[in-house]
């Protein structure tokens, strides 16, 4: 069975001759919007943080506003608030267009938005009040923790209720990995919010069970859904088949079997067995095969019939190829540096912190927004009001991201041969820091640059909204 590859309008209304929505899409409307103007509120709140702590990296402080509340606080607002809040918007979006599943209980999904993003808000508020945790991304107090479990149940149980009631027998990869992604993170998030904060484990077993959890949140939810996303548009915009689709299912099997036994790779050199940390470094290069897969079927469909020069004519799509081509790098990256001799030298650089923005960034949200210049038109009924801010926004988040991810690589690899070579001073190697630290302010003028011009565009077109909220078409 291959996916669904109507042709698409990713830049425009649909035609005259047909009402704007479907009865499909009349449905979903409402809790879409509201998902997607969280989602792109709390991405400008998180670049005007990142440029805090990259002026911060600079020499420039205050109290209250200092490196450690501002660093965590826009990593915390980046992923659950813009990253969350799209997906939570796309995946309902996807699984209904694909089951024809018509949302009959749409304020249920909006209250779980609601309580998502008021928790999310005290989060953040406690973050800098100083109540925090010491783990990444559990950081907001323990309390917020079941506050979000819920939300999500009712903001993202509705994709696996579409995926049930599809009126035929037939799946496609989309809802596989959309479905699957559903499933494991409310138990990874309540499991990481027991063992490491509510009831913490005992010895090493806390770290193992944050770095599992680590992995489950960013390649199993964020990466998930994403890639359900290039499932569905490549092949509708393209209007043609996924290359070696009948091999999608080998790659969501071996995506969901071992991506999240990755996390523990991380703790290479740690004082936890060896056999713990030999699980996450077979898991990486098992993981390799479902990446090398989704390449096949990703870049094999665009190689093909001049796929590379339409998808760079189509903003959907130009979006979406680059966050397919980040993945790909991404699996290679994780797999080659969880061997014991390449780690052994990043270790403890910004190395890592590159390797989890190309996967967040340059694949997870770059993919965000081409499912937004697809979608967004099709719910407002409305045109971009600006091309020229489209232009804007893929420029300077490309450029952003290609060169923030290069430096944080290179300066990580870098950084990593010289503290092995006791032969360099450590003045040297903080030289190197310095460089990054400048870098880092550039780059996150640009990315603050392109968001605010995809925000402006995004509010504009929803404000001069003309598509009907209640009535639609049957398709």
């Amino acid at each position: 069975m291959t996916q669904d590859n109507r042709s698409g309008r990713p830049q425009g209304r649909p035609s005259p001759g047909e009402s704007r929505l479907s009865r499909v899409e009349a449905q979903l409307r409402g809790p879409f919007l509201l998902f997607f103007v969280s989602a792109v509120i709390w991405l400008l709140v998180a670049s005007v943080l990142g440029l805090i702590s990259a002026l911060q990296l600079r020499g420039v402080s205050g109290e209250v506003f200092t490196f450690g509340h501002v660093s965590a606080a826009q990593h915390n607002l980046f992923i659950y608030g813009w990253a969350f809040n799209a997906f939570f918007a796309i995946n309902l979006w996807l699984t209904s267009q694909l089951g024809r599943f018509e949302l009959r209980n749409a304020w249920l999904v909006s209250l779980g938005a609601i309580i998502w993003n008021v928790a999310l808000t005290y989060g953040a508020l406690s973050i800098f009040a100083g109540d925090l945790n010491g783990f990444s991304l559990l950081e907001m107090p323990r309390t917020v923790g079941p506050v979000l479990a819920v939300a999500f149940l009712l903001s993202a149980f509705w994709p696996i209720v579409a995926y049930a009631q599809r009126p035929t027998g037939h799946s496609f990869a989309s809802q596989w990995f959309v479905v699957g992604a559903s499933f494991v993170f409310p138990l990874a998030y309540l499991l990481a919010q027991l063992l490491v904060l509510w009831n913490p484990a005992s010895g090493v077993v806390q770290a193992i069970a944050h770095s599992w959890f680590i992995q489950n949140l960013l390649l199993l939810w964020l990466g998930g859904s994403a890639l359900a996303a290039v499932y569905y548009f490549l092949p509708k915009v393209l209007g043609r088949n996924i290359t070696g689709y009948y091999l999608a299912s080998v790659a969501f099997w071996t995506f969901f079997l071992f991506a999240g036994w990755t996390g523990t790779a991380s703790l290479l050199g740690s004082p936890i067995p060896v056999w713990v940390q030999s699980v996450g470094v077979v898991g990486s290069a098992m993981f390799l095969v479902s990446v090398i897969i989704t390449a096949i079927n990703f870049h094999g469909t665009l190689s093909t019939q001049s796929g590379w020069s339409l998808a760079w004519n189509s903003t959907t799509l130009r979006f979406i190829s680059l966050g397919a081509v980040a993945f790909t790098l991404y699996g290679v990256l994780n797999a080659l540096f969880s061997f014991r001799g390449f780690n052994a030298v990043v270790r403890f650089t910004s190395f890592s912190a590159g390797q989890e923005q190309l996967l967040t960034y340059a694949f997870a949200s770059m993919v965000i927004f081409g499912s937004a210049y697809f979608i967004l038109p099709r719910l407002t009924g409305s045109l971009w009001p600006s091309t020229k801010l489209v232009h804007l926004h893929f420029w300077a988040t490309a450029i952003g991201a290609l060169g923030s991810i290069s430096a944080s690589l290179a300066v990580g690899w870098q950084s990593g041969k010289q503290l092995a070579d006791p032969a360099v001073p450590y003045a040297q190697v903080l030289t190197a820091s310095a460089g990054l630290a400048s870098a880092s302010l550039i780059f996150a003028i640009l990315f603050l640059v392109g968001h605010v011009a995809f925000a402006l565009n995004a509010f504009g077109m929803i404000l001069k909204s003309s598509a009907p909220a209640v009535e639609g078409r049957h398709d």
